[in-house]
């Protein structure tokens, strides 16, 4: 056997073991790890409207820096919102919010967990114009201490072997052709909502949330590289909000119970080389839910996006 047999021997031994392909589909990437830096719009929001009054609480944060670190089956990630970022920091017009979100996904070859902890401390009244004239310069109506913490734990199942879920969430594998799959989800989700200013009287939310629904998702593949992917998602379930009213005399509970509708559109568009990934990825949400014994109407429509930019080493 010749040197050159030889070394062409090793070089494609080397190279079986570092990637593997499942039937032309799906390429493993199993010896590297996957390091992403990403910008996004996702922060916690709350829309009340009724029949005379609409409430649209928002924090000082425009755009939230994201830091992923992926190998193979499990993720984690570290997001906030630091003030060089153009449209942060701004407090002189919306006050001061501070906020960070901890999380990690284990994504096996059907099913996948995601958990998550965010915290936000600093709302203003979005549409403060509805209660007050305020002039050009005039700051918003501001809650600096409206503080939201809560916990998330999504559990999903594709059913496709075909389909990579990886390649579009923890970039730890990469679609080689066009495929997708039905996915559906359990989401459970527990979420305080705590007025501590010292006012006469505050409010403090205590919320459960569960919901189920079907999904599905399809990537279309060119050159074994570059992708789009298409997503439609819903969900039905039940909250359930314990109130409490602190006033000087004592507080005063109440519970509500609700059946909450969500739905989610998900484009996505990127390119995912063997070292080198980037995407952009839209997501439009809608939430609603009619609040027990009242006539107010909770609802939330959104845009999200998702820009990151990632190497694997």
């Amino acid at each position: 056997v010749s040197l050159c047999s030889l070394i062409s021997i090793k070089a494609q031994t080397v190279d079986s073991l570092s990637v593997k392909t499942e039937d032309g589909w799906i390429e493993k990437i199993n010896d590297k790890i996957g390091l992403d830096v990403s910008l996004n719009n996702s922060y916690e929001i709350f829309e009340v409207k009724t029949e005379t009054t609409k409430f649209i609480l928002y924090p000082n944060t425009a755009t939230n820096l994201r830091l992923n670190v992926n190998y193979r089956f499990i993720s984690f990630g570290f997001q906030f919102t630091p003030d060089f970022i153009p449209g942060n920091g701004d407090e002189n017009l919306k006050g001061k919010t501070k906020s960070f979100q901890l999380s990690t996904a284990f994504i096996f070859k059907h099913w996948f967990t995601d958990l998550s902890y965010s915290k936000v401390k600093g709302y203003y009244l979005k549409n403060s114009n509805d209660f007050t004239a305020l002039s050009e310069n005039e700051p918003f109506i501001q809650f600096p201490d409206l503080n939201y913490y809560g916990f998330a734990i999504t559990t999903g199942y594709s059913s496709n072997s075909k389909f990579s879920f990886k390649s579009l969430t923890s970039q730890t594998e990469r679609q080689l052709r066009s495929a997708g799959s039905f996915i559906p989800a359990i989401n459970l989700r527990y979420y305080v909502i705590d007025d501590k200013s010292s006012g006469m009287s505050t409010q403090k939310t205590n919320n459960i949330e569960s919901s189920i629904g079907p999904g599905y998702i399809y990537t279309f593949v060119s050159r074994e590289k570059f992708y789009l992917s298409l997503g439609l998602l819903s969900s039905l379930g039940y909250l359930n909000t314990k109130l409490t009213t602190r006033q000087p005399d004592g507080d005063i509970t109440t519970n509500q119970d609700n059946f909450i509708f969500r739905w989610d559109g998900k484009v996505g568009l990127g390119y995912n080389g063997r070292s080198f990934y980037t995407g952009i990825y839209t997501n439009i949400s809608g939430t609603e839910y009619r609040q027990e014994n009242t006539t107010a109407m909770n609802f939330e429509t959104r845009v999200f996006y998702h820009l990151f930019l990632g190497i694997r080493i």
